[in-house]
């Protein structure tokens, strides 16, 4: 019998890359994109779902009767219910460690555009402000190292482990702390040490807001935050009101609470700001890691019907 397999968010890929082929008998069928209210429709005679962001709960799922697998494009299983999965004999599989290399790069370079000043001296060029200096140089912003300074990384995974490799070829003092039963105490004591902080951590209820005012405040004023993870772990409101206050002296953010953002997310009340740099959520998609992911993502498939299942939550 054929697997009815179904794509809910393809464009999540690029159409140039291609994927491996599904080695058993089956019907394929994409979807660019799948709003809410169509959810049901198209995976009502599903035995295979393919899903990147589409919320899937058990008002959804209910009516998907031959479903047995939910194949994840990404690492996060937020968007799954997963209890009703397991309750129900619904396996999900996730994508592991295809895109560690590419997030910590992305990391250092929202860090670096931030510490280096980048997006305000090219403000300073594009202004005429160089052109009218008398001397070779600017001067007029303060730029830092990464030498020596101390990065505070929460999340003990393999990105987690790969920003620690990178910091230590920049020379810098690398400090852990896991985001599991993390206490507030804890936190607030390892804040206080950092000049970075990074953020590796899935979301859930023990990380939602995890960053927040009162987190901020306890951060020096000379601090950067960094966040590849998910949106939800810092609060939104608080972190623009932070920068605008001057409470820590940068942020460089990869993801948002609601992707992508309507035009009243508070980001957009600083975007203009040279302590301040935004990128749509493309931490993780480099080439590389992109290719990496499609292959992997088949073989979840394959390995299943195979009887030899891999990667399940």
């Amino acid at each position: 019998m054929k697997k009815n397999i179904v794509f809910l968010d393809s464009s999540t890929f690029p159409d140039h890359l291609k994927f491996n082929k599904i080695k058993f008998p089956h019907t394929w069928k994409n979807y660019k994109t799948t709003s809410p209210s169509e959810v049901i429709n198209r995976i009502k005679k599903a035995h295979i779902i393919i899903n990147n962001k589409v919320d899937l709960g058990p008002k959804e799922l209910i009516h998907a009767k031959k479903l047995e697998l939910i194949a994840l494009t990404a690492t996060g299983t937020n968007i799954i219910d997963l209890e009703y999965c397991h309750k129900n004999n619904i396996k999900v599989c996730n994508l592991r460690n295809y895109a560690s290399t590419t997030v910590a790069e992305h990391t250092f370079a929202l860090l670096l555009i931030i510490l280096r000043q980048i997006k305000g001296l090219e403000e300073d060029i594009a202004s005429g402000l160089w052109q009218k200096q008398k001397i070779f140089t600017m001067v007029n912003r303060r730029v830092f190292n990464l030498h020596g300074k101390k990065i505070g990384i929460i999340g003990k995974g393999s990105i987690g482990k790969q920003v620690a490799k990178l910091a230590r070829a920049f020379n810098m003092k690398v400090e852990f702390i896991s985001a599991q039963n993390l206490k507030k105490t804890q936190l607030h004591k390892f804040l206080k040490r950092q000049d970075i902080i990074s953020l590796h951590c899935p979301l859930n209820k023990n990380t939602k807001d995890l960053i927040a005012a009162k987190e901020l405040d306890i951060m020096k004023t000379s601090s950067v935050i960094i966040n590849t993870a998910r949106g939800g772990i810092i609060n939104e409101i608080d972190l623009v009101t932070a920068l605008k206050k001057k409470i820590i002296a940068g942020a460089g953010i990869d993801v948002t609470t609601a992707e992508p953002p309507k035009k009243s997310h508070p980001y957009y009340q600083i975007i203009n700001h040279s302590n301040f740099v935004w990128t749509p959520h493309t931490a993780w998609a480099s080439e590389e890691a992109l290719k990496a992911s499609m292959d992997q993502l088949i073989l979840n498939i394959n390995e299943f019907y195979l009887g030899k299942p891999r990667n399940l939550v």
